[in-house]
Order: structure tokens, then sequence, then C-alpha cells
């Protein structure tokens, strides 16, 4: 398995703010310049050309209101600052509302790869309901203008399980996407977290049953397998193994990978660090030149060995048992003894070649069988 680092740049910038959304963002676009001057300067003071990059993903906020100047800036300062593998992955997430004339095509040309496209949903209705500020029309728009500029490595997010959903809307969503043949979707179930407006709106209670979207889950699943894609982690699909997510595949893994940007997060081996949720205190830390650090964390053994399978469990390539026993120094099998008897009973997985992979039935149940490993380990 590769030890090539990720590298992950925080867009912080929004037109406007989503109404489920709980990631950092601002919509106050003057402090762009500022920001981009303070990132340069991070990725200057962390520069370590020891360290190889096979994957760069520039997430928000927006990261396409960024014009294409922005972006060569960005990852020229990147080139000089660490050695970059010859043929990186290099996403750019995409809002449909923020594109301009041959966008696509010029920000190819600066070497980005892959684009994930904030779709959400092809229904104004859906749409109008998430504050999302494209309409069903920009985003098919948006995926043509994506193709005809030749990118071959395209991904889509869909949002599912809003109040009023039914199989239908769904099935709709998903159909729409497929008819683009796009290379990568990932299906996420809408979620009520703390401090957004749609938490407040429903007092942090999801109005669908819990039943109904395991059912909404399955649907997606078993459609698009019916269709090509391999379901390779709980959310995301790829019609092929080459197109996969390879930097949020990192992640899953717990690889090490490095964050700039305003709430950014790195890891590495044993320790976790993030910068401020705050883009003033960001920018102010950095014309000081002190990195902007908001707290710094070495996980201990019981916390590696409650990621590795909560995280491994979210996947296709499951828990890694060997790598598991060699942080807890103990058999698998003989700490989690009643728990793998009851997910054989269940028929929600197997183990195979050294890994619990749980199958459709047991990702159904993946909340409750994860809190169950978790209460064995943290007791």
């Amino acid at each position: 398995m590769s030890n090539n680092y990720g590298l992950y740049i925080h867009v912080p910038f929004c037109l406007s703010k989503c109404f489920y959304c709980d990631f950092y963002s601002i919509s106050d676009l003057s402090l762009k310049s500022d920001f981009i001057a303070a990132l340069l300067n991070e990725i200057k003071i962390r520069a370590d050309l020891n360290k190889k990059i096979d994957t760069i993903y520039l997430g928000g906020g927006t990261p396409s209101i960024l014009d294409p100047f922005e972006i060569e800036q960005i990852l020229l300062n990147i080139y000089k600052s660490f050695q970059i593998v010859k043929h990186p992955e290099i996403t750019l997430e995409v809002n449909p509302n923020t594109l301009k004339n041959n966008y696509f095509k010029q920000i190819k040309g600066l070497g980005i790869n892959r684009l994930n496209i904030g779709v959400q949903s092809f229904q104004d209705k859906k749409l109008l309901f998430l504050n999302r500020s494209h309409s069903s029309n920009k985003a098919k728009k948006t995926i043509l203008q994506a193709r005809n500029a030749d990118f071959d490595n395209l991904g889509l997010d869909i949002i599912y399980g809003l109040p009023k959903e039914s199989f239908e809307t769904l099935l709709y969503d998903l159909n729409k996407a497929l008819e683009f043949e796009v290379d990568h979707l990932s299906c996420y179930t809408l979620t009520y977290e703390s401090g957004t407006k749609i938490y407040n709106k429903f007092k942090g209670k999801n109005p669908l049953n819990d039943n109904f979207i395991s059912c909404l889950f399955e649907l997606t699943s078993k459609h698009l397998k019916k269709k090509g894609y391999i379901h390779y982690e709980i959310s995301n699909f790829a019609t092929t193994l080459k197109h996969k997510s390879k930097h949020n595949q990192k992640y899953w893994d717990m690889l090490p990978y490095l964050g700039f940007g305003p709430c950014a997060h790195s890891f590495d081996n044993n320790i976790r660090f993030w910068n401020y949720r705050d883009i003033k205190k960001y920018i102010l830390s950095l014309r000081k030149n002190i990195l902007p650090v908001s707290q710094k964390e070495i996980l201990t053994k019981k916390q590696k060995m409650l990621e590795i399978i909560m995280l491994g469990l979210r996947t296709l390539k499951g828990v890694d048992i060997i790598k598991f026993e060699n942080i807890a120094k103990q058999k698998f099998a003989k700490i989690f003894k009643n728990i793998l008897k009851d997910i054989n009973a269940n028929s929600w997985g197997t183990i195979k070649n050294n890994k619990l992979v749980l199958n459709l039935n047991g990702m159904v149940y993946l909340n409750s069988i994860t809190s169950c490993f978790a209460e064995k380990i943290l007791k």
C-alpha cells in the first residue's frame, strides 16, 4: 500500500449557504485575495520536498469560485513545495452556478483531471429546499460542458432522503445522472447537523423514519450496481476501480494527508491537527508567518483501533484485521467473538483474506454494528 500523501486545499467561499451544510464557509468574497496570499504562504512554510504527493483535492466551500489564474498559482506553489508524482489525481469540486465560458478547458490545461460537480438533485423543488443556487437545467449544462472539455473522470454528488422523498423521486435523480454516463457518483442521505438551518427548522429530527431511509439506501445501491457501478464505499460508486476517488480512499485507509486553508485537517501516522475555523484568524496568523494550527491530537491506541474499524466497515475493502491486530496486540476474533457471531448469524458480512467486509444487508445496520465494536473497544 502506498504511503504517498494526499493534499487537500479548503477554499471557504460560497455564493450562499446551503441549508444542510455544516462545512466551514463564508460568503464575503472581499477576503479572497487575502485568503490566497495566506494560503500560498502556508504552502511555502510547510514545504517539504521529501513528501511525495499523489492526490490533490480542491474542496470547500466552492473552489470553482477561484478563477483559472488563482488555481494556477496554487498548483504552481504546490509543485514547487512538494514532490509530486508523475500522474497525480487532481480534483476540483464544482458548483454549477459559478462557471464562466471556457472554464473547464482552462482548468484542464492546468492539470485538473477529475471533477466533482455538486448537482445534489435534478429537481428544482429539491434544489430550492436545500437552498442550492443553481437550477436543474444549469446542472445539466455544467455536466455537458465538462464532457465537451474532454474530462474523462467526472463525478456528481446526489443528496436523497429529503422530507418528501419517495422511491420515484430518488430514481428520477439517479436515472438523470446515469443519462450522462458519469464515472463516479457520491450519494448521501440528508443529515440534520447542529447549527444548520435545516436542523433548526426540523429541531434536529428527520421527518423520514429510519426504515424508509434504509430502503432508499438499498434502492440506490441495487439500482447503481445493476447499471454496472461498483459500490466501493457506503456513499460512493464508481464505474471502474480506476474511477474511485484515490484522494478520499486515503481517509478511509488512514493514510497520511496534508490539509491547507481554514479548518483543513492533516493526518500523519499518529498525529492529527487542524487549522482555525476562522478565515480572519487564519489570514492574520500567516501574515505573521505563524502556522494557523488550532488544535493537535496524538491518537491513542484505542482511538486507532476504533478508527480502523469505523472507516474499514464503510468500504468494499473492509476492516484490515492484520493492521488492527498489529495495534491491538490481540486477536481480532477473540476480542469481538460475540459481535462476529451476530454478523455471521444475520448474514451481514464475511471474513475473507483477513478482511471483515459487510454486505449490503450489513451496511444497512452500519451505525449499530459500529456502535457494538466501539462499545467493546472503549469499555
